[in-house]
């Protein structure tokens, strides 16, 4: 999620909000049951839900064809270390 988050950056996550109709353009953390964690920014395009990377190094996920996604909460806020 460079360049909004960094490696080593400390996340706030609310567990409770999970609600796809209150989370466009929110960021997110989801979860995969093979691939693990993923902060994304889930967004809904056309009826199509994506999870996708503010770093466009990587590729967006659509979160609607791959039912092994689940979203685990909203990033509220986060923490970064100072150099």
């Amino acid at each position: 999620m460079i360049p909004l988050i960094y490696d080593g950056d400390i996340l706030a996550v609310d567990s409770s909000q999970t609600k796809h109709s209150d989370l466009n353009n929110k960021i997110v953390v989801a979860s995969h049951k093979k691939k693990g964690l993923s902060v994304s920014r889930f967004r809904h395009i056309d009826g199509v839900e994506l999870l996708e990377s503010d770093n466009r190094d990587y590729q967006s996920v659509t979160f609607t064809t791959d039912r092994n996604w689940q979203i685990v909460g909203k990033v509220l806020w986060l923490i970064r270390q100072t150099p």
